[in-house]
């Protein structure tokens, strides 16, 4: 049998878990392997380890959780992300299977994934956003009476002295 590594995991694997899991973890998951499939948001930030590894924050793709979680990889694996989450961009989703720290001792008592294997499920996006002219209308129309009122107003006071 030949195990594919890329393929996106289903329900078989013990250790899949959710980021939202994680985030809300407990000594259960501490020192387990766990993969998790998330979209990278941030930065690629070295580890002071050296020049060889990074940190690459992984958000949950639930649109109705802000979770995230930390992993530590291989700067090779790193090069692999060609976007990063933020307004305007959906960054690269990767899948990350490694060592799930509650407390890593390494780094200081930080909540980490230390990533085994890394591949990407979905390349980033960039959206473009066009601007609309017409929705302009409705409040350009609104200054306009409003000025108008304005004036009225100013002219009316004046007919009253």
């Amino acid at each position: 049998n030949v195990v594919n590594p890329q393929q996106v995991p289903d329900s078989s694997f013990i250790y899949d878990t959710s980021i939202i899991d994680l985030s809300t973890a407990d000594a259960y998951y501490d020192g387990q392997t766990v993969q998790v499939i998330g979209e990278a948001v941030g930065d690629n930030i070295r580890a002071d380890t050296g020049n060889d590894h990074r940190w690459i924050t992984l958000a949950s793709q639930d649109v109705s959780s802000n979770a995230s979680i930390v992993a530590y990889m291989s700067k090779e694996d790193a090069e692999k992300i060609d976007l990063f989450g933020k307004y305007g961009m959906t960054g690269t989703i990767l899948q990350v299977r490694g060592t799930y720290h509650l407390a890593c001792a390494e780094h200081d008592g930080v909540s980490d994934i230390h990533a085994e294997h890394v591949s990407v499920v979905e390349r980033g996006v960039e959206h473009s956003e066009e601007l609309d002219l017409h929705s302009f209308i409705p409040g350009a129309i609104v200054v306009v009476v409003g000025l108008c009122m304005l004036l009225a107003y100013s002219w009316m006071r004046e007919r009253r002295r």
